[in-house]
């Protein structure tokens, strides 16, 4: 019978009379993991070695998780700062012309926006989405503002919250005189607790068939051209 080589031997000294895991051994007598598994397999621990393996091998693995998301934590900011800066760099590319905007709040009020008959609406979540919106508004259109009105709708527990919300969006528009309708909450909403961060979902309207007439056909022109290459 062919002599053990000394490394087996080591090998698995090291994993009876220590319990040391693959990792270790393979460390110590610089032996692949997969040759390790060939001569350690049949070896018989004690329990109080095997229980020793089994904490090494979660410590291990909980290191790894955290050294991991460490790693992917950094990918995502740098691809953030990335992406970020690539959008400002379009942006600073962009011509400074009536078009551009008008063509931007048309595109916009095409994926967001309520068509109804008669009047130009979009609801959000995002104070800034809606300030942009009623800012080219008022700077394309020069609209007149009676026909503008704001609602709120939001969840029944935040009832006791409608007036604190209400001034919360005028500010955020800066709209101190904004006319908001009466609000309106959901009844089928089970939420019994507010969450920091929550003002409902706010509607902006304003009544004009030409205006979102006119909206709807930049935007589906642009999208004809654009398709027609």
């Amino acid at each position: 019978m062919r002599a053990k080589p000394e490394n087996r031997i080591l090998a698995e000294k090291l994993r009876v009379e220590q319990g040391l895991s693959y990792n270790e051994i393979s460390s110590l007598t610089g032996t692949s993991k997969s040759t390790l598994s060939g001569w350690l397999k049949g070896l018989l621990l004690t329990e109080e070695q095997r229980l020793k393996l089994q904490e090494k091998m979660e410590a291990n693995r909980s290191t790894f998780a955290q050294r991991a998301w460490l790693v992917n934590r950094e990918r995502h900011e740098k691809a953030h700062t990335i992406a970020v800066q690539a959008g400002i760099n379009v942006v600073n590319e962009l011509p400074k012309h009536r078009s551009i905007d008008e063509l931007s709040l048309a595109m916009l009020y095409l994926g967001e926006g309520s068509k109804g008959y008669g009047r130009v609406q979009i609801a959000s979540t995002q104070a800034n989405i809606l300030l942009y919106f009623l800012a080219m508004l008022k700077k394309l259109y020069q609209i007149n503002e009676t026909r503008l009105s704001f609602r709120l709708n939001m969840v029944n527990a935040a009832k006791p919250h409608e007036e604190e919300y209400i001034l919360w969006w005028k500010t955020e528009l800066r709209s101190p005189h904004a006319r908001f309708l009466r609000t309106q909450y959901d009844p089928r909403s089970r939420v019994t607790k507010i969450t920091n961060g929550y003002h409902g979902v706010c509607t902006l309207t304003y009544y004009s068939t030409a205006l979102q007439q006119r909206l709807i056909n930049l935007a589906n022109a642009y999208i004809s051209r654009s398709s027609d290459g």
